[in-house]
């Protein structure tokens, strides 16, 4: 079968796999959608590419669904032709964090991310556990089971940990896939959603996806005036960065309202440099770090999508086939706008 392998300095090839057969607990799943994320570029820029344990090249991608086409033996749950998406990283299952549900904090060595310590999403066939999959009903479509995969779910569990509620006003900072994906679920939940982004274009097109005002100034003390301005004084109730900036992290500290909810999601910045009386102590606010999501939220992120009709899919803006994979990578590395995924 074809995949997708990143061979190193920002260059990528079509390799030839073996079609797996699955284990006892694994399905084999036949590719339709498969998403690129930003995250990628951590291993398609390095001089060693992505490989595996044993130092051999590994298909990339973290963001599958598909068609399950072959289970294993001991697989209750799943049957082929079922339709799934991938939770992209695996843990040992028994750890703290495991049982918990997040395998993104898994203490074990045991841990490890289909497009990063195994073969991924950007081939024609999946070798996936079959614990770290989740159903999607007819009407979420491959693409937005890919992007539950890892961005919309990450925002999904930044915004329960936001707990916004309606009437709220939120303050997203980085409109690319993951704070849109914040944006549609904020508003679906009846918050008042602003954005701010240094790229104007992105800025403007995220009034599609549950935007109501984007903070058009650039320098903080004038972004903070401009955020008290439209709230009418009261500032923001939540504040969630998904940038990794520090300019944009203190922003957020800085528009948050006494009593507020910080939550950052971005990875990225360096050793931020706050007044904490005047910040966090004096304004009471709760800040909370966001690392993906647990399984559960991710199954209630797909259910939102369904129940809701708020499809993530929207924000995809070029697809590519497989074997086109290789310019795919490079148009996203010149910056193509919007989200791409490879589909079959």
């Amino acid at each position: 079968m074809d995949g997708l392998v990143f061979i190193g300095n920002s260059k990528a090839e079509i390799r030839d796999f073996e079609v797996p057969a699955p284990g006892p607990t694994e399905v084999l799943i036949r590719i339709r959608a498969s998403g690129l994320c930003g995250s990628d570029f951590h291993t398609y820029d390095t001089e060693e590419g992505l490989r595996g344990p044993d130092g051999a090249f590994i298909a990339a991608g973290h963001e599958p669904a598909g068609e399950v086409e072959e289970v294993g033996e001991l697989v209750t749950g799943f049957s082929p032709g079922d339709r799934v998406s991938a939770h992209h990283l695996l843990g040992c299952g028994y750890c703290r964090s495991c049982l918990m549900g997040y395998p993104v904090s898994c203490s074990s060595s045991a841990r490890a991310a289909y497009g990063g310590h195994r073969n991924g999403g950007h081939a024609e066939y999946l070798l996936a556990e079959s614990r770290s999959l989740i159903h999607l009903p007819d009407n979420v479509s491959f693409i937005d089971g890919a992007m539950v995969a890892c961005g919309f779910s990450t925002a999904f569990s930044a915004c329960r940990k936001a707990t916004i509620t309606a009437g709220d006003f939120v303050l997203v900072a980085g409109l690319g896939p993951v704070g849109l994906s914040v944006a549609m679920i904020a508003s679906s939940l009846g918050a008042i959603v602003m954005g701010v982004d240094i790229d104007r274009a992105r800025a403007e097109k995220s009034r599609e996806f549950g935007i109501v005002h984007t903070v058009s100034s650039s320098a903080e003390a004038d972004a903070v005036e401009e955020v008290n301005h439209f709230t009418g004084g009261h500032r923001v109730d939540v504040a969630i960065d998904c940038t990794g900036s520090d300019a944009a992290r203190h922003l957020c500290l800085e528009a948050a309202a006494v009593w507020g909810r910080v939550v950052f999601i971005g990875f990225g910045g360096g050793d931020l440099s706050v007044n904490v009386a005047e910040l966090f102590i004096m304004k009471q606010l709760t800040v909370k770090g966001s690392w993906v999501s647990s399984m559960a939220e991710s199954s209630e992120a797909v259910r939102l999508i369904s129940r809701l009709n708020l499809h993530p899919d929207r924000m995809v803006t070029a697809t590519y086939g497989l074997r086109e994979g290789v310019a795919a990578y490079k148009a996203f590395k010149k910056g193509a706008p919007g989200k791409l995924a490879i589909v079959s």
